[in-house]
């Protein structure tokens, strides 16, 4: 990964992406990965691991025991809009790119990491 180097780390939050939310983008992103359909039921996908913010990118590794992996980037300059879609105890917080795709992580802390994330994107 390109973050090896500790100075160039904003952040480091434990994290979990949804990768059945609508617009995830999981097709793009998990090898194999076909969204449900109506005439298959929805198998919630959800991949714990790890997010880590530097200054151009906010990437997602997962935790090597996952049944789906899936370790990508998000380039901090395609980032359009974070909205904190928690809903009661599962605090969540969408990501959406500049693509359209809006990737879904479970994550602690929400308002210090949009703040960071904020932080970043005023930075470029």
């Amino acid at each position: 990964m390109p973050y090896t180097d500790a100075s160039t780390v904003l952040l480091k939050k434990i994290a979990t992406y949804l990768a059945d939310d609508e617009h995830s983008g999981a097709s793009d992103i998990i090898p194999g990965y076909a969204p449900p359909t109506s005439s298959r039921p929805s198998r919630r996908i959800e991949v714990g691991g790890r997010l880590t913010l530097t200054p151009e990118v906010l990437w997602f590794t997962a935790h090597p025991l996952n049944f789906a992996r899936s370790d990508f980037g998000i380039p901090v300059e395609e980032i359009a809009r974070l909205d904190d879609v928690s809903s009661g105890l599962r605090e969540k917080v969408r990501i959406t790119l500049r693509t359209g795709i809006e990737p879904t992580f479970l994550l602690w802390g929400i308002p210090r990491f949009i703040e960071a994330v904020e932080r970043a994107r005023s930075a470029l």
